[in-house]
């Protein structure tokens, strides 16, 4: 995987080298086409875009940790240590709809799941499954010819089916039986609304620089607990080849954060993530790409950060 990176990231550095060269400049916005002052931006569902535009997207992913390192668990007092990796895997389809020059609507259901690949894992961190969708408004607040913001607001609908295979084995073993509290299944639902901006920017024909901030308020993952609040931001830069080496070949280089927790409830720290995409730009109607995504996290009873890696294959197409 490091070596995947490192090959990736030369490439993206070879083209700021020779995007960086002298060249003719245009004027060119199609905001269709995520298109502003000639620069056709690299787009990513992670990195939210200020465009206003139709589209339908879907995306497939899976992932696994690296050198999981999980805490000792606890059997009738005695400690046992678990091994294993930790698998996920995603799916999630997305519409835009243009509905004026300055609004669109935008629906996306999603679908997550995270199991361990061995009892140990399995046993100490149980099966996760989230599903839910999302409801958005996109509208234009400014634009000019290399940059574009917009705002939005959004309500989401997430349930999180958790099955606790420790904490119900230990409820049997320290009552002896399966009572009305040992719960195999439980079933949290998350309900949030919230704001946000998004900002693009074109330097040239070559480069693009996109960037989001979002705020949420709703319900939590932990069952009973009080609403709270939920930040995400990130930022990404991209390059196109096609305008000047006519390879239709993109690269985006990004970043993003949310302290929003899964499954696992209470985070010691929360989700980061460094995303390296490659896009094929020669059709302007349908993006195909390939993501690389590096994230890292660690629950409140960890000592070090869980590391997973990643890949999943995107389409778009715009009409």
């Amino acid at each position: 995987m490091s070596h995947f990176l490192i090959m990736m990231s030369l490439m993206f550095l070879s083209a700021v080298v020779y995007g960086s060269e002298p060249g003719d400049s245009t004027e060119q916005t199609n905001e269709r086409y995520s298109i502003l002052n000639g620069h056709k931006f690299v787009v990513n569902s992670n990195i939210s875009t200020p465009f206003i535009n139709t589209y339908i997207q879907n995306r497939i992913g899976v992932g696994q940790t690296m050198n999981l390192s999980i805490p000792e668990t606890v059997i009738e007092g005695q400690p046992v240590q678990v091994k294993g990796e930790l698998l996920f895997t995603f799916l999630n389809l997305e519409y835009q709809q243009k509905i004026r020059d300055w609004l669109a609507f935008n629906a996306s259901i999603d679908l997550r799941g995270r199991l361990g690949n061995k009892p140990g894992s399995l046993i100490a961190e149980g099966v996760d499954v989230a599903t839910g969708y999302e409801l958005s408004w996109l509208f234009r607040l400014y634009q000019n010819k290399e940059f574009m913001l917009s705002g939005s607001a959004d309500v989401s609908n997430r349930s999180f089916t958790i099955i606790d295979l420790k904490d119900f084995i230990q409820g049997i073993i320290d009552s002896g039986k399966i009572t009305e509290d040992s719960k195999l299944v439980k079933d949290v639902p998350a309900l949030r609304a919230g704001v946000g901006v998004k900002a693009a920017y074109a330097f040239n024909r070559v480069f693009g620089l996109t960037a989001f901030a979002n705020v949420k308020y709703g319900e939590t993952v932990n069952y009973g607990a009080d609403n709270d609040w939920f930040i995400s931001y990130g930022l990404a830069v991209d390059a196109d080849l096609l305008p000047k080496q006519k390879v239709p070949v993109g690269f985006l280089l990004g970043f993003f954060a949310s302290n929003v927790p899964g499954a696992d409830g209470t985070l010691e720290s929360y989700p980061k993530n460094f995303i390296l995409q490659v896009n094929y730009t020669g059709n302007e109607d349908i993006v195909i790409g390939l993501e690389s995504n590096l994230q890292y996290y660690r629950p409140i009873d960890y000592d070090d950060n869980i590391k997973f890696v990643n890949f999943s294959f995107n389409m778009r197409y715009f009409f």
